[in-house]
């Protein structure tokens, strides 16, 4: 189920807009005064906008950092054609690399690094990276997400709590509509939290695709067992059982939840 998991976190990494970045209105190191490497860097962003060529643009991009190795930006793009072929090491050498040498100016470069981290299963490295995010541009949700949706895995769910609360605040604040994705993390950080009234009301709120993978099942299922139980609710300990035979990889579910319906 992992995987999943990791799906979900990836889903909302970068709901900032990228475009106008992508499109290559500005940079965030200084651009070469070298004729060549402008029109290059240029021309490598087209290939990627055009998705055609992309081989090509990551040489002129790996050429441009021959030329001059501070300029960040070449770094990033460079990474992001390597992700497109899933050269994950080498996307995410070179996302650092632009993050190091961008001094904390970029939140792109941070959410790439920390996604392809996350992707490759390097959970601290993107724990210390959306604590940057929280750090160097607080006024994002993205970092608190990113934050809270690594205590799935990092076991700090406590802290997975406070931040997932403030990511909400953080996306009312931007007018952000935060997506299905975020509300179902939500709902397993309150399982782990054993809040499991709040829990099933998160659960109880999502329907479509989202609600067909088995952690939604898994998380929602427990709470809701759990919730039944403490209030000796049959109704609530039935459908628990029902959505628990949706399940359909069990071997993946901890002890403490398989306890509870056997």
């Amino acid at each position: 189920m992992k995987s999943i998991l990791i799906t979900l976190i990836l889903l909302v990494q970068l709901s900032y807009s990228q475009s106008d970045y992508f499109n290559g209105k500005y940079t965030f190191c200084t651009m070469p005064d070298d004729k060549e490497v402008k029109e290059n860097f240029k021309l490598g962003i087209d290939c990627i906008n055009s998705n055609l060529y992309l081989g090509g643009a990551n040489r002129l991009f790996l050429d441009i950092i021959k030329k001059d190795s501070t300029f960040c930006d070449a770094y990033f793009f460079a990474a992001y054609t390597y992700s497109l072929y899933k050269m994950d090491e080498a996307a995410l050498t070179y996302y650092y690399l632009a993050d190091s040498l961008s001094n904390n100016k970029s939140i792109i470069f941070k959410q790439n690094l920390a996604s392809t981290a996350v992707k490759m299963g390097r959970l601290k490295l993107a724990r210390k990276k959306y604590e940057e995010i929280k750090q160097y541009f607080p006024d994002s949700p993205e970092g608190f997400y990113g934050v809270a949706a690594t205590s799935i895995f990092l076991g700090d769910s406590e802290i997975g709590l406070e931040n997932i609360r403030e990511a909400f605040v953080k996306y009312r604040k931007n007018g952000i509509v935060p997506g299905e994705e975020v509300f179902l993390t939500q709902g397993i950080i309150l399982t782990r939290n054993k809040r499991f009234l709040e829990s099933v009301n998160v659960f109880e709120k999502l329907n479509g695709s989202i609600t067909k993978n088995d952690d939604y099942r898994s998380h929602y299922a427990y709470s809701l067992m759990r919730l039944g139980k403490e209030l000796a609710d049959e109704k609530k300990i039935k459908l628990a059982k029902k959505i628990f035979q949706k399940i359909e990889n069990k071997e993946y579910l901890s002890e403490v939840m398989l306890a509870e319906f056997n």
